[in-house]
């Protein structure tokens, strides 16, 4: 029997009605896909402030993840029966702004050389938010009133307002105020979102790198003398003078130079500053590396000071501003605080050291030299140059080898061992390969094997040196509870394991005490001990860095403490006397009260692994 066609348009009707009603009951496929790139992108955004070692950046990723999504989420709605229009034309109204923000800040990623100026950054912030709060109202409309596919969406949509207002406040910091994360003194630590300790560990990182380059105009009323247009013969200076190597050279922030001030062409101090390190945008942020080139020569680098007895010498003095411990190679998409720049940051350690290594040859050339074969040479280095100069040793020998008599030459690193709490390999297997210390030339052939399977560490620099320059005296200066090294110890350890602190606390991770920093910078000097030119100076102390102090902090300085002054005639030698390069001998072993039973790892005891001698302190006249 034909039905009639009310009968049929009732049927068409119902099956309508049952495929809109099963729409309605369920979320579809590209709901589902599409809030799952929401949380992909919200990972990724996570893996780039909490992780330490992200060699690639992932706004490209996050961005792709982020439209994707989004797109998918709007195609979802759209192919549904939806009761809600202005939601959905809003959100349509946010996807375009997303685009827009992503296509702002393409030339940022792709082009290296787009300077990008200073308001650049505030308005991808209003980018960011404004769509950020566009979502956030569409999706308490649908979550409220929408279909079951709308209130599906809704939670992807939060998803994608919340990163998309993440990156905005991440660019407000970076690219505007970059406020310091450490509350000011007055407030609590206890209080604070960062565990106490830490805040305190990171404050104090800080306070030596402004230390380190605060000095910024020191230079000011110096001769410059620009490579670019100009061989810059040292037999042309007179008095303090910077050279702009150019090139390849550069810091995180402007252009890299080094001052040279024209002493005794036959004796040279070769010196590597200091400055913290960075090895992530976190740690850039933070400020716990120097970005510009600080230039004063102080303590035993102030060479126009007649009781230094480096006085009158020929100075080269290597400022400190990639971040790298002068041997990276790399660069990274770090946005700088308040600065019209390209994003793009260099690490280019080796190609700076590189660079005055080249200039300083030179000066050994022609008829007539600025420099002639050295009766005596030093290379120092404090703080991150003390890694330098522990990195470069090999190399820096090998370079200017036949200019210089080994007998009178003498390293010295004060202040840096790179140890790490629970004496793991983070500091060498990640943060080494971040920099790419292993790519950028500075790694001596004979560890470059070690270079592949990633069993590079920093103990293999010294001893490698000692090895093949035995000759050449090798002498190292240390507080025994430094703290500037436990905190970068603990910095490495904690931004390796983030994630670990977020959730379990920071007690959940092995951080450095007084005794441990102990220990393990005694198994280090322990280890360099076996070789015969070594020497090493610990002082009882938390202090960082000595040789950079004003001469008369050297001259109080004993084994026994930063101001011991000679308290007594057994505390040990002074610590100016003690980095005389005029001495025949090798320094002795310097620790105080060597002989006395005291329990392992406080001030007083030494640990007897090492040849430590009893020097002695002769009071001021």
């Amino acid at each position: 029997m034909a039905t009639s066609d009310s009968e049929e348009k009732q049927l068409l009707q119902s099956r309508e009605a049952t495929v809109s009603a099963a729409e309605d009951s369920s979320c579809n496929w590209a709901v589902i896909l599409g809030t799952l790139l929401a949380i992909g992108a919200l990972v990724s955004l996570f893996v780039v402030i909490f992780s330490a070692f992200v060699t690639l950046w992932l706004w490209p990723i996050l961005g792709a993840l982020l439209l994707v999504g989004h797109g998918l989420l709007l195609f979802a709605v759209a192919d549904s029966q939806t009761r809600l229009a202005t939601p959905a034309k809003l959100s349509a109204a946010a996807l375009f702004l997303e685009v827009l923000c992503y296509v702002f800040l393409v030339p940022t990623y792709l082009f290296r050389s787009f300077i990008v100026p200073w308001w650049w950054w505030n308005a991808s912030v209003i980018l960011f938010v404004l769509p950020s709060l566009i979502l956030l109202w569409v999706t308490i409309c649908q979550s409220l009133c929408g279909t079951t596919v709308e209130k599906c969406s809704a939670g992807g949509l939060m998803v994608i307002s919340l990163v998309i207002l993440l990156v905005g406040v991440l660019l407000l910091v970076a690219g505007n105020f970059s406020p310091s994360l450490m509350p000011p003194p007055s407030v609590d630590l206890s209080s604070s979102l960062l565990p106490g300790r830490f805040v305190e560990e990171i404050q104090t990182i800080r306070n030596h790198v402004q230390m380190a380059s605060g000095e910024l105009d020191a230079t000011v009323g110096y001769e410059i003398c620009d490579m670019a247009t100009s061989e810059c013969s040292m037999k042309k200076f007179v008095g303090w003078t910077v050279v702009k190597p150019g090139g390849a050279t550069a810091c995180l922030d402007g252009d890299f130079k080094f001052v040279v001030y024209p002493g005794d062409p036959g004796r040279l101090l070769f010196h590597l500053h200091g400055g913290g390190a960075c090895w992530n945008w976190v740690t850039f942020l933070l400020g716990m590396c120097s970005k510009k080139a600080p230039m004063k020569p102080t303590g035993i680098f102030n060479v126009t000071n007649p009781d230094n007895p480096f006085y009158n010498w020929t100075l080269v003095d290597v400022p400190y501003c990639s971040g790298d411990v002068f041997g990276g190679a790399t660069e990274n998409f770090w946005i700088m605080a308040h600065q019209t720049a390209s994003a793009w940051k260099s690490q280019a350690g080796y190609a700076n050291v590189n660079s005055v290594l080249d200039w300083v040859k030179v000066q050994f050339a022609g008829a007539v030299p600025a420099l002639r074969t050295l009766s005596k040479f030093v290379v120092a280095g404090e703080s991150a140059g003390s890694l330098g100069v522990q990195i470069w040793a090999t190399n820096l020998l090998r370079r200017l080898e036949s200019h210089y008599e080994p007998e009178n030459t003498i390293l010295i690193g004060d202040s840096f061992v790179g140890a790490i709490p629970g004496d793991t390999d983070l500091f060498q297997r990640q943060v080494i390969d971040f920099w790419g210390v292993c790519q950028s030339g500075v790694v001596p052939e004979e560890l470059e094997p070690d270079c592949t399977p990633n069993r590079l560490v920093m103990t293999d620099f010294p001893e490698t040196t000692m090895q093949l320059f035995p000759s050449v005296r090798y002498m190292m200066i240390d507080s025994k509870f430094d703290e500037v090294q436990t905190a970068f110890g603990d910095a490495v350890v904690v931004f390796d394991d983030l994630w670990t602190v977020l959730w379990k606390g920071i007690g959940s991770i092995p951080l450095f005490t007084n005794a441990t920093f102990y220990e393990q910078l005694s198994g280090d000097l322990v280890v360099y001990s076996a070789y015969k030119q070594f020497s090493a100076y610990l002082v009882d102390a938390r202090q960082h860095t000595y040789t950079v102090w004003p001469l008369d902090v050297m001259w109080s300085t004993t084994p026994a403490g930063p101001s011991n002054d000679c308290s007594s005639p057994d505390v040990g030698e002074r610590l100016l006397e003690w980095l005389s390069p005029y001495s025949e001998e090798k320094a002795p072993y310097q620790c105080y009260n060597t002989e006395e039973d005291a329990p392992n790892w406080i001030g007083q005891y030494c640990d007897h692994m090492l040849p430590w001698q009893v020097g002695r302190c002769e009071p001021s006249n």
